[in-house]
């Protein structure tokens, strides 16, 4: 099963809904609302917890064996995570590595954004 995780840092004057902001990312635009973010830092932090990230004609993938997988899509206002099968614990783990960047999480399987 598939779980996505999709972080942002938004600035204050932003209108629309998160789930306006995860279509407008979804479908490459650049919202002026969000605030770019040190992707590649908050990459290598994900790579410091999770060993043996691949990367290969732009795809960034983990795979972790018996704790599942994930492919990471990136963007400088956007990290989006696609995880198959993996633990809670390594779920948590992403997100308390993009809270370091000031990027709450959204969940547009519940449609909720996380403070």
């Amino acid at each position: 099963m598939s779980y996505d995780l999709v972080f942002w840092k938004q600035k204050s004057n932003a209108v629309e809904s998160p789930s306006e902001i995860h279509r407008l990312l979804m479908e490459g635009a650049k919202p002026d609302s969000l605030a770019n973010i040190p992707v590649d830092n908050l990459l290598d932090r994900v790579r410091e917890t999770f060993p043996g990230i691949a990367e290969d004609g732009g795809l960034v993938f983990w795979e972790g064996g018996d704790r599942g997988m994930f492919e990471v899509t990136l963007s400088p206002r956007h990290v989006h995570f696609s995880c198959r099968g993996l633990n809670a614990d390594d779920i948590n783990c992403l997100i308390d590595i993009a809270h370091e960047f000031e990027c709450p999480l959204y969940d547009p399987q519940v449609d909720i954004r996380f403070a």
